[in-house]
């Protein structure tokens, strides 16, 4: 198969149960999207990722094909893939072939996933800073970032689904 991002050549990998080509000119990943999560849960788990993305809070929409940022091709059904923002909020744009569900994940952008996904202190002092303006309210303020936590997960969860 022929890499979306450099036109290299994928090379077939697995780690551990998870099968995925890789271009070896510009280090992209092709995956299925049944195995994706698999992927990007297996590398947030290998431990603590230092994301390139900055957290901002404010999702951004993805570009229009430019110059800047073409239309990347699928390597298994030769279509035009879509750019989305992986779990809407992450800044993180991936390219998904909506024939084969298959996805383009640029040099690193598996590790904004898996930081993505682990747990995040930048979201916790958010959340903690929403609900204590007074620093008063530290029961509330532990349950608040209790719940914020469980609906990020939730959410990612729903997005995985959907």
């Amino acid at each position: 198969m022929q890499c979306p991002g450099c036109k290299g050549s994928l090379r077939r990998e697995k780690v551990q149960y998870v099968e995925f080509d890789i271009c070896m000119d510009c280090r992209g990943i092709w995956v299925s999207g049944e195995k994706f999560r698999a992927l990007a849960v297996k590398v947030a788990a290998d431990g603590q990722v230092e994301s390139s993305v900055k957290l901002t809070f404010q999702p951004r929409k993805a570009l229009r094909p430019s110059e800047d940022n073409p239309v990347r091709i699928c390597p298994k059904c030769t279509l035009a893939m879509r750019e989305f923002n992986y779990a809407y909020d992450s800044n993180v744009f991936l390219d998904r072939c909506e024939k084969c569900k298959g996805i383009w994940l640029d040099p690193n952008e598996i590790i904004d996933i898996a930081a993505h996904i682990q747990y995040n202190p930048e979201a916790e002092a958010f959340g903690k800073a929403l609900v204590d303006k007074d620093g008063s309210a530290e029961e509330e303020l532990e349950s608040c970032s209790k719940i914020l936590q469980i609906a990020f997960i939730v959410l990612r969860v729903l997005i995985f689904r959907y």
